[in-house]
């Protein structure tokens, strides 16, 4: 018997549940939906910020920006054209037919019309709102780069007649579209609901496309046969359409008459497949073995439904839940387009998706086949050498120091001043709770102990240089191993005391098959940095790059520069595993008070040895209790305040080829990379000379909590819990005790000393920042203090101002306006539990009348 449509929408929804499909009916509200990463908010925002402009006030800028976007002028004739053929088809009644015949295509041709001049390859347009730079997956800052240096074309508009084009810019072949074609779900071992939507637009198989898909796939099994990458990647919802296949489709569209019975609900779950089935194409993507690249937010569809005159629009991404993809589809937007404020806007959201498709998602999925393919060709690992540095004229020490360079000259990352950082919240924190919107609470005990390393040997030498564009880009990379090792490095015995560090400095332990052969010395530099990351937390980590002593000879020869380096005196201090072993553990049993200083000053430190001649002899005694003669290697751990130091450049590269290869939260799994990660916080002093059951002393009580701010100039783009300008650290470990009264009290104590610390987080923190530096000079900031006010960029009344309001979360209070103007203390009752933790101000608080 033939189905109802209810009982046929009651079937697709039950199916789409079980496909991992949730569809959000209610328009997206931001505060409200959770569940959507925060680089793609920034997009949805973007849409939402569009469907607010008007007609009236669009291309309306008495400062004369006019002149710089006249397309303005030409998007608002769209706009009333547009409009004008949505009311005649309102007022004729069309079917769905005809709707689609006079306005898709007048839609939709921003897709098909080249952006740029023919003649002097400037703008003819430019989108309302450009896609944000971090929403791309290159390291490097080109699309920024780009954007700010767009220019509007200038030339004469009958000047660009060619013989191909009159008066027009010409077509683009980066994109393609179908109609009614049927979509397929990339797994065929999924049921298949067969769905057709009326209009999918992706990417067309270009050159570019071509010369990825067809190169090998160098990540499969060994003992199997080669593979081109098309033959381990799905690209297409229709693999046998029998011509040119249209790539990656990131925008459906469905149409239906106006008075039709089917309403947005039931086209919204008939679409949601075809929009999973697309997402999945994203999502397998970046999950193919091999993939390297990261893409902010992860996978991402447009949808646009329209009832006639009535259009919405839609986003769909991917959720990851219990290790499973869930496939979320929100409404953005909605409008008649009958309307000229509406078919605007939808006009702008059209033209962002344009610009988004061209600026971020076309060239993310390239990178990602780039990685997949046997050339390896990846601008993300591009180390942008300026030439004349590396010019070998002259003698091996003015070449030597030429290499002092800064490391954003050596990489196209921004690596000297980034974090990995993970974007979820630890839900076990159990001082979570008392996280407000002003300020969060830390455990001062609480300590990232991390390792970074880049170890090349003669094994992986080769699989690190596949990753360089071009052998100049590969000989550019050697010769700044050489230089950097040649400038600053100690000799250790071989692999196993690089992995005893990382025992002893996060716990990983790493197991390597016994060699019969003689095990090289390894060449290593080490640099140890203290910061706050932008959750707040506290990180010490320990970065090192090192060379086996035949993976040197290797790097030698790829350089050319043998004959220069031989010249040169390569005898670097030997030091001993027991030492060097002996002096990290010093260094990690300093106290919590003393690394959180060292954490907000940012401090780094280099590893030195000194000369044999300085060393004095010692006796180990080995497993089976015989005693062995060496010299005692003396490891000096000092602070590193140059900042063309080569442990910066080292510690910019290191990075850069971790970032390259981590995908998302998981830790990269290249022979040549080391990385791992651990929480101390257990048995570590309080302070100098603490011991269990110690108190604070009379004179240190106001240090049992401290007050750190911090404001991070890229907030807008960084994980979750980083927006929070204070944090509040519990340095005596009494985090049992604490409750909303407990901090609120300190707050105000901080209000009444009108001090506190302050930092700047470890991010993406822009270079002409005076607070960028590491190893700075200040860290506590009385706040009356016109120096501390610039410092901080934070005035003193902003600074009352959060802390009374972050009081006022905490406990709940609601005082006045009159009352936050005037002293916002005047309304507080304190008790004696409030006065007691006051006393460390040493002054006295009365209340009478509400004056203090």
């Amino acid at each position: 018997m033939r189905q109802s449509k209810e009982d046929q929408d009651r079937e697709l929804r039950r199916e789409a549940k079980c496909q991992g499909i949730e569809v959000n009916s209610i328009k997206y509200n931001p505060l409200t939906v959770v569940d959507v990463p925060p680089e793609h908010k920034d997009k949805f925002k973007i849409i939402q910020d569009l469907g607010r402009i008007s007609y009236e006030n669009y291309g309306f800028t008495p400062n004369g920006d006019t002149l710089d976007k006249p397309w303005q002028q030409d998007i608002k004739t769209r706009a009333v054209r547009l409009m004008s053929f949505a009311s005649r088809c309102r007022k004729e009644n069309r079917n769905e037919s005809g709707w689609r015949y006079d306005i898709e295509q007048r839609l939709f041709e921003r897709f098909d019309i080249e952006v740029a001049c023919k003649r002097c390859r400037r703008r003819l347009w430019r989108s309302e709102m450009e896609v944000d730079p971090n929403s791309s997956n290159s390291r490097t800052t080109s699309l920024k780069d780009r954007q700010q240096q767009r220019q509007r074309c200038t030339c004469n508009p009958s000047g660009r007649i060619d013989e191909y084009s009159a008066l027009d810019s010409g077509l683009s072949n980066l994109f393609s579209f179908r109609t009614e074609e049927a979509c397929l779900a990339p797994d065929p071992s999924i049921s298949g609901l067969t769905k057709r939507p009326d209009r999918i637009h992706g990417l067309q198989r270009t050159k570019n496309f071509e010369l990825m898909l067809q190169s090998p796939y160098t990540h499969g099994p060994s003992h199997q046969p080669q593979r081109l990458v098309e033959d381990v990647v799905k690209t297409t919802l229709n693999p046998d359409n029998g011509g040119s296949p249209l790539l990656f489709p990131f925008l459906l569209s469905e149409a239906k008459r106006e008075k039709g019975a089917e309403n947005f609900g039931q086209m919204e779950i008939q679409t949601s497949f075809p929009i999973k089935h697309a997402l999945q194409l994203q999502y397998d993507l970046l999950h193919i073995p091999g993939n390297t690249m990261d893409v902010p937010g992860g996978p991402l569809i447009w949808f646009l439904a329209n009832r006639g005159e009535d259009w919405r629009v839609y986003a769909g991404h991917v959720q990851e839940k219990e290790g499973k993809p869930k496939y979320l589809i929100n409404y953005l937007w909605g409008g008649s387009i009958t309307g000229i404020d509406e078919i605007l806007q939808l006009i702008l959201i059209i033209d962002f998706i344009v610009d988004w498709a061209r600026d971020a998602f076309r060239p993310n999925i390239l990178r990602q086949l780039r990685t997949l393919s046997a050339t390896n060709y990846n601008d993300t690992m591009t180390f942008a050498f300026d030439p004349d540095v590396y010019s070998l004229q002259g003698e091996v020490q003015p070449w030597m120091e030429g290499q002092d360079i800064d490391p954003e000259e050596l990489l196209n990352v921004p690596a000297a001043d980034t974090a990995s950082e993970s974007a979820d919240e630890d839900a076990s924190d159990p001082l979570c709770r008392f996280k407000t919107k002003n300020g969060v609470v830390k455990d001062g005990r609480h300590i990232q102990s991390r390792l970074r390393g880049l170890i090349i040997t003669r094994d992986n030498l080769e699989t690190v240089l596949q990753s360089f564009e071009n052998p100049n880009a590969a000989t550019r990379f050697v010769r700044s191993i050489i230089s950097l090792l040649s400038r600053r490095c100690v000799a250790l015995d071989d692999e196993d005391v690089l992995d005893a560090i990382e025992d002893q400095w996060t716990g990983n332990k790493r197991t390597r098959p016994n060699r019969l052969d003689p095990k090289p010395k390894v060449y290593v530099q080490f640099r140890i940095s203290y910061y706050i990351n932008p959750t707040w937390e506290q990180v010490r980590e320990l970065t090192y790059l090192a060379a086996t002593e035949d993976a040197r000879e290797l790097l030698i020869h790829r350089a050319g520069i043998r004959g220069a380096v031989k010249r040169s005196q390569f005898s670097p201090p030997a030091c001993h595993q027991a030492d060097l072993l002996s002096a990290f553990h010093h260094l990690r049993q300093k106290s919590v008070r003393n690394d959180l200083v060292s954490s907000l000053l940012r401090r780094t430190y280099l590893i030195s040895v000194d000369s044999i001649e300085k060393a004095y002899t010692v006796y180990d005694v080995d497993n089976d209790s015989v005693a062995h003669m060496r010299e005692r290697s003396i490891v000096n751990i000092k602070q590193d305040k140059d900042k063309r130091s080569p442990g910066v450049q080292m510690q910019g590269i290191v990075h850069a080829v971790y970032e390259k290869y981590r995908i998302g939260n998981r830790e990269p799994s290249e022979p040549f990379l080391r990385a791992s990660t651990r929480i101390d916080s257990e048995e570590r002093p309080l302070w100098r000379g603490w011991k269990h059951g110690d108190c604070l002393p009379w004179d240190q009580e106001h240090l049992d909590k401290i007050l750190v701010y911090s404001d991070v100039p890229d907030a807008r783009y960084l994980p979750d819990g980083s927006r929070q300008r204070y944090c509040l650290y519990i340095v005596d470990g009494q985090t049992d005790q604490l409750d909303d009264f407990s901090i609120a009290s300190k707050l105000i104590w901080m209000l009444f000393r009108e001090r506190l610390y302050g930092t700047v987080r470890k991010a993406k923190v822009p270079r002409n920042s005076r607070n960028w530096q590491d190893n700075r000079a200040d860290y506590w900031h009385a706040m009356r203090s016109e120096k501390s006010q610039d410092l901080l960029k934070l005035s003193y009344n902003h600074f009352r101002q959060d802390l009374f309001n972050w009081i006022k979360a905490t406990t709940g209070s609601e005082p006045s306006d009159l009352a936050v103007e005037s002293n916002p203390l005047r309304l507080w009752y304190i008790s004696s539990a409030a006065l007691d933790s006051l006393k460390g101000a040493k002054r006295v608080c009365t209340y009478t009348g509400g004056a203090t």
